[in-house]
């Protein structure tokens, strides 16, 4: 009768569990307990046959109660940061520093300090990620547990995100919205900051040169308007004469180094091969930045074969100290920004106001923090981090497995500890070593068959009242032997 209790209990907590999230049903096993020998088996002989021994038993007890670690199907919930695990594994978190436990109840949050927690409030456990929010991981995969991170991403950010969501390998990701921000590269003792505007596109690394620069002439011979294209830092002067002999191109005149006045057009020809793009942008290998659009010129077979002249660039005397500044905008074109004409160095204030020479137009603001240096090479000075629509990988979820699921001890609130039984835990991402991958927006329904436990119930109802029956029908054959001796 005890067991048939304990499996009335075992019934009605997994019936109570229909509809928790991530619940694992268990089922009692009964087995038989000890015999008394009533007579032993006895051999065959000559003139006899064997006979069986005779037991007598004493009843039934509890022999286990297994916890069925079935994986159910996701119900879906609308909600991002909902999150199934569509095969094995559990996630792991912490109710405090130090405990670890383990869940298939995927509710998770981000709370008011920036930490990712489950619906009980406790912190739950991450890869760590490295800049470039790629995975840390041992060579074969896994991580232990204790190598894992609480995952938190600092309160000031996160109201900078929108559209928080986790994939199928566990990455939470989510789009950077607000101003563009800049962080100032080490080293960059004359800069304070830099000032973007908010509707910039300006994004990645921010190349600075100071010193004297050079332009395209646009006063010389058959120059015509974004004929030639010439970075303001380049460190070329000189003429451009094109020509196209057999379908090459060739420039066919000198041009010079701008501080050394070295020549660069040997009789080898140094400028490297020409390549034409599909849209008729001319460049050549050993001239970097320079770009000549042969769709703007108009010229004869004949005329090609003496050269064109389609432009010069000299050194801009006017400004002898310019601040030219080299970012990439986020159609990946390199735009230059530089100070504007009459700017004078001797008094550049706190702030300098850089403005795109590109027709996209744009503007940066640099915030001095000292003098300018009088030259300064091509530098990086840091790198601009855009408000744009491009995710960003917040941190990735640690999927646990064990060698046997069966040992976990349940702690309550779909919790899970391990057992001595269970083995130790070890992380993957999501969907690698056996694990499952993770659907967002679903959570896992309860794995209890309710048909099966009104079954089960009317049975073990049934075997408790028998059993009562034969404490009834003993008393009674008792009573009748009583009553044979009066």
């Amino acid at each position: 009768m005890a067991a048939h209790q304990t499996k009335l209990n075992v019934i009605g907590n997994n019936i109570s569990n229909v509809n928790t999230y991530g619940f694992k049903a268990s089922r009692v096993v009964f087995s038989d307990v000890l015999y008394q020998n009533l007579s032993t088996a006895t051999a065959a002989t000559a003139t006899t046959g064997g006979t069986n021994a005779s037991q007598l038993g004493y009843g039934a007890k509890v022999g286990s109660i297994d916890m069925l670690n079935t994986i159910s199907s996701g119900a879906t919930t609308g909600r991002a940061l909902d999150v199934y695990i569509a095969g094995e594994g559990y996630l792991a978190v912490q109710p405090e520093a130090g405990s670890n436990r383990y869940t298939r109840v995927g509710n998770l949050k981000f709370d008011a300090t920036g930490n990712l927690t489950d619906g009980g409030g406790s912190k739950v456990m991450g890869i760590p990620i490295d800049a470039d929010g790629n995975p840390i991981l041992n060579p074969d995969g896994t991580l232990a547990i204790d190598e894992l991170k609480a995952i938190n991403v600092p309160a000031e950010e996160l109201e900078k995100y929108t559209g928080i969501t986790i994939g199928k390998s566990g990455e939470i990701t989510g789009i950077k919205a607000g101003d563009p921000t800049f962080t100032k590269a080490a080293g960059i003792g004359w800069l304070n900051s830099l000032t973007v505007p908010a509707d910039s596109n300006y994004t990645g690394n921010v190349q600075v040169a100071i010193g004297q620069m050079v332009l395209p002439d646009e006063t010389a011979t058959g120059y015509v308007e974004g004929l030639l294209n010439v970075p303001p830092t380049a460190d070329i002067v000189g003429t451009f004469r094109l020509a196209k002999i057999s379908g090459v191109y060739s420039l066919e005149t000198g041009i010079t180094k701008k501080d050394t006045a070295v020549a660069l057009d040997s009789p080898a020809g140094n400028y490297g091969t020409p390549t034409v793009s599909a849209s008729g942008i001319l460049t050549f290998a050993n001239l970097p930045g320079l770009r000549i659009d042969t769709t703007k010129v108009n010229a004869d077979d004949a005329t090609w074969a003496g050269g064109v002249d389609i432009g010069a660039i000299k050194a801009d005397d006017t400004d002898p100290l310019q601040v030219v500044a080299t970012v990439t905008n986020q159609g990946g074109v390199v735009e230059y920004l530089k100070t504007p004409t009459g700017w004078d160095p001797t008094d550049p204030g706190t702030s300098i106001e850089l403005t795109s020479t590109s027709p996209l137009g744009g503007k940066i603001t640099l915030e001095l923090a000292g003098a300018l240096p009088a030259v300064l090479e091509n530098t990086t000075i840091g790198k601009i981090e855009a408000g744009s629509d491009k995710p960003v990988t917040l941190g990735y979820l640690a999927i646990a497995k064990f060698a046997n699921t069966d040992g976990l001890l349940q702690d309550g609130n779909g919790y899970f500890m391990e057992s001595a039984n269970s083995g130790q835990a070890i992380a993957s991402k999501a969907g690698t070593n056996g694990t499952g991958g993770t659907e967002s927006a679903n959570l896992e329904m309860s794995n209890v068959d309710l048909s099966q436990e009104f079954t089960d119930m009317i049975i073990a109802q049934r075997g408790f009242q028998a059993n009562s029956r034969i404490i009834t029908v003993s008393d009674s054959i008792l009573e009748e032997l009583i009553n044979l001796k009066r």
